[in-house]
């Protein structure tokens, strides 16, 4: 990876994905984006490639467990993203494909090598809206529903507010799975609440959760928005990494 501030503009299009990321999922994305984002545009750049020592360290990977590293990768292969996008006449296009396109790691080599969907990686170096992620700051995250809410607030910053979402839609954002915490009291105590004081923690911004209710039911969220602490100003935050468990939300 190169010496470049680590900031990764990320289209919205890759943010919103509705799936269950884990947390080295979420960080890998980023990652994988950030090292081949000035290849991208390139069409004859059919792979990229990362020293797998380097994509451990950009995910805080304390661990030389590969498996688990493999695993994560993999899972990406199998992940669906969609997108609506207008073309230079003004005529929506819609796509659809897997987060990456294929991912190979040889024993040995020291080397991932992984490609993208055309189509998307064209998208990706374009983005008409993104979020900039920094990934010194998301290698302190040790929830993935800290690290979902951080990416999906960062583009909101200069306006303040996310705006409102229904409640099931949060739920997809942050990669709450099917049949987990139903409940909207079991949603709020264990993932909103441990998530915004994560953000809070470790991140850059500072967020805060409203509520608007229909009848006695809560039905929409939205997140207000103001910069912390400069990431330059925060002190070292010692994480698990790999070595904790994913679906930890402990912050």
């Amino acid at each position: 990876m190169s010496d470049a501030p680590l900031e990764l503009k990320k289209h919205v299009g890759a943010i919103h994905v509705k799936g269950a990321l884990t947390l080295l999922q979420r960080k890998a994305v980023n990652a994988l984006l950030f090292n081949a984002y000035h290849e991208l545009p390139d069409d004859s750049v059919k792979e990229h490639s990362i020293r797998i020592a380097d994509l451990a360290r950009a995910l805080g990977f304390n661990s030389k467990n590969f498996a688990a590293l493999k695993d994560t990768l993999g899972g990406l292969v199998e992940t669906k993203v969609e997108w609506n996008a207008l073309d230079p006449d003004g005529r929506e296009e819609w796509g659809a494909s897997t987060l990456l396109a294929g991912v190979t790691m040889k024993e040995g080599s020291g080397m991932c090598r992984y490609a993208y969907y055309p189509p998307l990686r064209h998208l990706l170096y374009n983005p008409a809206v993104y979020a900039r992620i920094n990934l010194d700051i998301q290698t302190r995250f040790t929830s993935q529903y800290a690290l979902a809410l951080y990416e999906n607030c960062l583009r909101f910053v200069r306006t303040g507010s996310t705006g409102w979402l229904p409640v099931a839609d949060w739920r997809g954002l942050l990669g709450v799975g099917e049949g987990q915490y139903p409940a909207y009291k079991a949603f709020r105590q264990h993932v909103l609440s441990p998530a915004v004081k994560q953000v809070n923690s470790v991140g850059h911004i500072e967020v805060e959760m409203e509520t608007r209710r229909e009848g006695r039911k809560i039905a929409d969220l939205r997140f207000l928005i103001r910069q912390g602490i400069p990431a330059a100003l925060l002190g070292p935050h010692s994480t698990e990494g790999a070595g904790g468990e994913e679906g930890s939300t402990e912050g």
